[in-house]
């Protein structure tokens, strides 16, 4: 595995050469292609992944047998350490959404070594699991308290260059919606004046409709 990548995720980034050396010889790179499963919810957690390339999708399955997307990952980044540092079960499906997806699997074992040898590890874990408890903390309060509209205006606020980064049906799925839904919602929004033609905030005002 190539060691630049490792040096350029933040949770890695104050590891001495040898120990980002030690991880990249111990980790497994496996190959996913789209719609490849890498883990389901319940599954138990044995190892903690380092998505290398490609993007990757979160979800829980609802009562309906909707998805219901937690998170998504398209940069080089890690995940699932919760679940692997508290010997639990993933609490979502893991999925490639892209054409190939490589990741590295670091067996649980190694990850907890490390995490007891090095104090800068275990703070990056801990900002790392507090940062993704508050995305969580969002989507929940997305898709339990606001309407179609202002589901759109959240992901915006958190992320303004979606509109221009990804497909509307990819934005959909994020939202837990239908593609015909979320074109109302733009549509709306253009109209009030709060986007631009190329599907930019322009009007400060915008976040008004988030209170």
């Amino acid at each position: 595995m190539p060691k630049e990548i490792l040096k350029k995720i933040d949770f890695f980034k104050y590891l001495s050469d040898e120990e980002i050396q030690l991880i990249s010889n111990a980790c497994k790179i496996i190959t996913l292609y789209k719609d490849n499963v890498l883990f389901y919810e319940g599954d138990v957690a044995k190892s903690f992944y380092i998505l290398l390339q490609g993007n990757l999708k979160l979800y829980k399955t609802g009562p309906l047998g909707n998805q219901i997307i937690m998170h998504t990952f398209n940069k080089p980044t890690i995940f699932a350490e919760m679940a692997t540092f508290q010997e639990s079960t993933f609490p979502a499906t893991a999925i490639s959404t892209s054409s190939m997806s490589k990741i590295a699997v670091l067996k649980k074992e190694m990850f907890i070594s490390l995490l007891q040898n090095n104090a800068h590890l275990s703070f990056h874990l801990m900002g790392s699991l507090i940062k993704k408890m508050k995305t969580l903390e969002q989507t929940i309060h997305r898709n339990l308290v606001f309407d179609a509209t202002q589901k759109v205006c959240s992901l915006l606020k958190e992320s303004p260059y979606i509109l221009v980064e990804k497909k509307h049906s990819d934005i959909a799925n994020i939202l837990n919606m239908a593609p015909a839904t979320l074109s109302r919602s733009l549509r709306k929004l253009k109209d009030q004046g709060y986007l631009n033609k190329d599907n930019m905030i322009s009007d400060d005002s915008f976040y008004e409709m988030l209170k």
